[in-house]
């Protein structure tokens, strides 16, 4: 256990590091190349040393990076961020690997029958040939050329899923436990993240205006206030604190027995889920907390059918603990060191929160909705393709401040669902649906088979996924692409346990 510690932290340091070079490199546009062109070149090799190195590396990227930009390069009129650039390295490997071992092993090659037990590359092929469907379908509907590269650029992510194969086909649990520590460390990093804006921008440090251009231009998180002014912290990568809630949530379900609530390792995950909750409640996002309720009624008929009643009597007294440590954090973060009461309270900014349904986002979400259905409703088996455009009035403060009429032009939207059905068309978006309620099937076979936690968890970040896309897209980004390619391993490869 001291091991695994030790490991968790010299990853949290190693990304505060990181985190310290990307607020750097955004004064300095040398600094920028430079660290840029050594990340990758580090990536590079590492990852023909070991290939699991290096996809844990562009996993590490991810799960903390949110929108990917931590680095960029100008290329002309294109920036390159570094999530993009750590994918070509991580693909252009495997491909070089892959190619090498076909002429030396031909037919025998460990990375082809890799591939080959993989049970899934019907449904997804079919998902692939819609999604190209998408791109020709664009063209073909004459769509600006950079829209449609910009609208598709996030689908190749799951490209990802061909070295994610060949890693974890292998036998062997230190496989899997080093992914979950590299998942753990970057949620308890993201979570303590969360906390550190919480305090800057609650007492009006010095630093607050740089970390605040840091987060713009980096794209890594948004900082608004609310109704009531208390700060809202969201960060689109927070969607995997809520994936390690349910871990843990679903780890103290199988393991957790009520005489050892006071145990250590119980204490250290009360404290960690509490940190992945806070978070989640400062982020603000009503996407996130539905999708969180969703889910848990989700767990609970589980519990029941599986476990009974008095598990969930017993879960339920742990749920309440961590919200209580969550609320803890969050208000000692605020008063710390003065320990005077914020103008503003947080229960009231989360009340707030939820019954205003008239604010900006809102209204234009529900303004945008009649003229996207209109829209797909003109070719809704097959869609308009990549770059569609919708034009629309939004309320938006910063469509405002450029355009006071308010006339809105965009081909990215809030409505998950509907956007994927204007692009790739109803049949592609079905398919995909399917893919997905086939992984939460399969998972839940195996965790009624196996009882083992990370079977149960991994249908929960599924369908946390599932939910929060409904108003905040997630399932055609890399932020929810990469966690089902890793879920899919997981499952279909069946080397968890």
């Amino acid at each position: 256990m001291s091991k695994i510690i030790q490991k968790i932290g010299l990853i949290i340091i190693s990304l505060f590091i990181i985190e310290v070079l990307s607020f750097s490199a955004i004064f300095s546009t040398l600094a920028a190349y430079i660290i840029f062109a050594i990340l990758v070149l580090a990536t590079f090799i590492i990852s023909i040393y070991n290939l699991e190195y290096g996809l844990l590396i562009v996993l590490g990227e991810l799960f903390v990076g949110s929108m990917g930009h931590l680095f960029f390069i100008s290329l002309g009129s294109y920036n390159l961020s570094i999530r993009v650039a750590l994918w070509l390295v991580i693909m252009l490997v495997f491909v070089g690997k892959f190619i090498r071992q076909l002429i030396i092993k031909k037919q025998a090659s460990p990375y082809l029958l890799s591939l080959k037990n993989f049970s899934a590359w019907k449904i997804l092929s079919i998902l692939g040939f819609f999604i190209l469907v998408g791109v020709l379908n664009g063209l073909g509907h004459h769509n600006n050329f950079s829209l449609i590269l910009l609208d598709f650029n996030a689908w190749p992510y799951f490209l990802l899923i061909f070295p994610a194969i060949v890693i974890y086909d292998s036998y062997g649990s230190e496989l899997i436990n080093r992914l979950k520590i590299v998942f753990l460390a970057s949620t308890i990093f993201l979570s303590l993240e969360t906390l550190f804006l919480l305090f800057i921008f609650t007492h009006a440090s010095a630093i607050g205006p740089d970390i605040y251009l840091w987060l713009r231009k980096t794209i890594v998180g948004e900082i608004t206030p609310t109704t009531t002014g208390w700060p809202r912290i969201f960060i689109q990568g927070q969607s995997f604190l809520a994936i390690g809630f349910f871990i843990l949530f679903w780890r103290q379900i199988i393991n957790f027995k009520f005489k050892e609530f006071f145990s250590k390792i119980n204490l250290g995950i009360l404290i960690i889920s509490g940190g992945f909750l806070s978070a989640l409640l400062l982020s603000f996002s009503r996407s996130f907390w539905v999708a969180l309720i969703g889910v848990l009624v989700f767990s609970f008929i589980l519990i029941w059918y599986k476990f009974g009643f008095k598990k969930i009597l017993i879960i339920s007294v742990w749920l309440l603990s961590v919200l209580f440590i969550s609320l803890s954090l969050i208000y000692l973060t605020a008063a710390w060191p003065y320990w005077h009461a914020q103008p503003s309270n947080f229960g009231q900014s989360l009340l707030a929160r939820t019954n205003n349904n008239n604010d900006a986002a809102v209204a234009s979400r529900w303004s945008l909705l009649p003229v996207l259905m209109k829209t797909i409703s003109r070719e809704p088996l097959l869609g308009q393709g990549f770059g569609s455009t919708i034009t629309y009035f939004s309320q938006d403060p910063r469509v405002l401040q450029n355009n006071p009429g308010g006339e809105y032009t965009t081909y990215a939207f809030e409505w998950g669902y509907l956007s994927m059905w204007l692009k790739i068309g109803f049949i592609g978006l079905l398919v995909y649906l399917l893919f997905l309620l086939k992984l939460i099937k399969d998972s839940l076979r195996l965790a009624l088979k196996t009882n083992n936690y990370l079977f149960f968890a991994l249908p929960a970040g599924v369908l946390f996924l599932v939910f929060t896309n409904i108003f905040t897209p997630y399932l055609n980004h890399p932020l929810g692409i990469g966690f089902i390619i890793i879920s899919s391993c997981l499952i279909w490869l069946n080397r968890v346990y």
